[in-house]
Parts: C-alpha cells; structure tokens; sequence
C-alpha cells in the first residue's frame, strides 16, 4: 500500500473528485499513474501491473470503509494502521523503501505483494461492522460498479466521472443522496439490501445523450410491443382514433362532469387507461404485472428498467427523490375500494410538463405493513381527522418517514400524462389543488 501517495495530501482532491478513471478489470490504485519519476519500484510495479492494482485496491477499500465507519476523529490512527500495514508488505516481501538508488523489483515479490496486502485487508476488515463490513468484503468489480451507477445517475458531482473504487467524502455523499431519495437511513454505506436497488438506477440523459442523440420515439414503430409504442412522449395530445389504430375500441368508456373521460382498453391482457381531456389523449394509465409493464424513460430525466421491476423506494430514486408520498386512505377507509399508496411528481419544463403517478393498492402483506408503519407515525403527532382528511399528503412533514415505510413495496400502477389520474384527482383533492 503506497501511503505517501493515497494519503498524502497530493493526491487527496484527486481522489474525493474520483478523477483515477479506469473501467474494471483495467484496475488502477488510489494513487496517480504512471509513476514519471520512477523512484519508488514498488508503485511504479502497482501501476503497471493489474493484479498487483486489484490487491492494493482491496485494501483501499477498507482504509475507506475505517474512515466511514469511525469518523475524521480517528483519522490519525487509520492513517498509522496504513502506514504500518505498508512497512510490514516491504519487509515481508523485501522490496525497497521507496527512493533506493537503482532499485529493483525482487523475483517473486510481485505475488508476495499480492498475498500479504490481501491478507492485510482480511485482517483489518474484521473490526468493520454493519453495512461498512459488508461493504469492505464485497468484490471489488461490484464496488466500482455500484459507484458508476451513482455516478451514470445523477447522484454525483459530475455525471461525466468515471468510478475508481475509492468511496472517498464525494462517494459517500453521493450514497447518502441516493439513500435518501430511495428512502433508507443514510448511512453512506451501501448495505447488501441496497445493492440490488442500486443496481437498478438507470442513466441519467446528460450522460445518454453527451454521445449519442436523443433516443427516437417508438409510437412508430409497427415491429415494437403496443405498450411500448403508447408510452412515448409523442403519444400526448393525439386524437383517440390513432390511438386506436393500436388498442382496438375501448371496453370500458367513463365520462365526467368536468368533461373530461377515461377509455379502458385490454391489450393482450393488459389493462390500460387512456385520459382524454377535450379531444386530445393527455394521459395513461396501466395496470402493472410482470407480462404488463414498460419503462418510464421517455418521460423522465433518468431511464429505468420496465416499472414491474421497481418498487417505490426504486421508483423515487429514479425521479431524483422530488416525487411525494401520498396515500388516498389511511384512516376509516370503509370498503368501498382498495385504498392505495404510492408517489405522485409533478413534471418540469425538463420532463415537458407530463406528471408521474405510481401506487399500490394496500392489499398485500408488504403494502399492509408500510400503510401501518406511516399510520403508526402519523398518530404520533397528528389528530384521526387531520389523517382522514390526508393532510399528510399535502404539507410534505411525514413524506420521509412515508417513503421509508413504502420504499420495499413494489408498483402495481402507473400514470404519465398532463394532469392526473382518479387516485391523483383525489389525493389532490384534499389538499385543495
């Protein structure tokens, strides 16, 4: 471990901007190369030699994991545990201080390098704890991976870095950003839990379109699934006889009082709704099973997976954490209908105006338990009326506590569209909009 260059003071704003840009397996430590003035042998070998890069990366991966978990306080004796750490790899594996005059690299020491530094990081990972140790015993391809994520979406400094695997304040800020916006405790570690839900962020459109141009629309596009081709952004504002090239008459038709109507269509099973205000279709809806689901990254600023693979707590990452969680019922709710829960993200002029809406109904055990951990908190603070009356939905003081109780709950349906959907239109309701 090369301390005077990934501790020193040098190289620290490099690292905190993740500037060492590499794509794994092409490992690179957490030191600048190459090595110009070749006067160490030991970091001119770990520069050129991935094997070598990897191990030490290892280790770096728990001098951060330290600093994390114990604080700046206890900076001081990290950094000595370091150095010692890198004494003991020289001396074991006899190779040169740094500055010997003509040094070479022994035979042998290459892989001596690379067995005692990852023995050093074994050892050293075993005072970790909790969602650091997880993180410090991960694979160092998923380690840098997930920071690419974080990066790609939008939960970085610049969408334009690319990850190191040095999880330095910069990284850990972007967790902690992450997590808040999926609605988990922000730890600045990413948990095993976690992981799958990172792995899901999409790309945000600042990095997709710097090389290439705008995705095209597949309204088009006769060969592309139907769903696919209505979900698009030039699907708003058409007349519903185009529309139906594409679903048939509707089945269901409902018309309201504010002229505005809803056309139910079954599309190979699926049930989706189309929100017609005027004579233009501004809106859909779809009901959302694994054979039923499309992406949302015609709509929004980062691209996601088909929504079935979402839950609420992925869904709020995805839209930035700037969606609010709304449920239409959560005290005497009768029996009437399944009362839902779920988000609701007014659309900027970035997205075009168009809003998103994504629930669930509370039905399943997994909806049951998140509507009764918000009720539990609501109660704490709030009177029945204020919650039967949703007062939480509109003054945004439980929203935290919301999309944590809801980030596991998967979604069951969505709306896209210039105004709202019949849960919207409630929900809004009854905070006077």
């Amino acid at each position: 471990m090369r301390v005077p260059g990934w501790l020193g003071g040098s190289f620290l704003p490099v690292m905190l901007l993740w500037a060492p840009a590499f794509a794994a397996p092409a490992y690179h430590p957490g030191f600048a190369c190459p090595r110009p003035d070749g006067s160490d042998v030991l970091a001119t070998a770990v520069c050129a030699d991935p094997v070598m890069a990897k191990a030490e990366l290892d280790l770096e991966k728990v001098f951060y994991a330290h600093r994390a978990q114990e604080g700046a306080g206890a900076y001081p004796a990290i950094k000595a545990q370091a150095i010692a750490y890198a004494t003991a790899v020289r001396n074991t594996c006899a190779i040169p201080a740094e500055g010997t005059p003509g040094a070479v690299l022994p035979s042998g020491a290459a892989s001596c390098y690379v067995k005692v530094t990852e023995q050093h990081a074994g050892e050293w990972a075993k005072s970790l704890s909790g969602a650091y140790a997880q993180e410090a015993a991960r694979d160092i391809d998923l380690h840098i991976a997930l920071q690419q994520k974080l990066i790609e979406a939008g939960y970085a400094s610049s969408p334009m870095l690319k990850a190191d695997g040095i999880y330095g304040e910069g990284t850990r800020t972007a967790i902690k950003s992450w997590q808040a916006a999926y609605g988990d405790d922000q730890t600045g570690a990413i948990s095993d839990a976690e992981v799958p839900h990172v792995e899901k962020l999409g790309v945000s459109r600042a990095v997709r379109w710097a090389s290439q141009p705008p995705e095209p629309s597949l309204s088009s596009d006769t060969n592309a699934p139907p769903l696919l081709r209505i979900f698009q952004l030039d699907m708003l504002g058409i007349q519903r006889p185009f529309l139906e090239q594409i679903t048939g008459i509707a089945k269901y038709v409902n018309h309201y009082a504010d002229k505005t109507a809803t056309y139910t269509y079954m599309i190979k099973g699926c049930e989706l709704t189309a929100y017609e205000q005027g004579d233009q279709i501004q809106g859909y809806g779809l009901k959302v099973t694994p054979a039923c689901s499309v992406p949302l990254t015609p709509f929004i600023q980062n691209s996601t997976p088909s929504v079935a693979e979402l839950t609420m707590g992925d869904m709020s990452a995805a839209l930035d954490g700037s969606a609010r969680p709304v449920a239409d019922c959560l005290e005497s709710c009768g029996n009437a209908a399944d009362p839902n829960i779920g988000l609701m993200k007014q659309g900027s002029h970035a997205e075009d105006y168009v809003n998103i809406e994504v629930y669930a109904p509370i039905i399943d055990e997994t909806a049951l338990n998140a509507a009764s951990d918000w009720q539990d908190t609501l109660r704490k603070h709030e009177t029945d009326d204020d919650i039967v009356k949703g007062k939480f939905n509109c003054d945004g003081k439980y929203a935290a506590e919301g999309l944590h109780a809801m980030r596991n709950v998967g979604v069951k349906e969505i709306f896209v569209g210039r105004g709202e959907s019949v849960i919207g239109q409630s929900i809004n309701e009854q905070c006077g909009r």
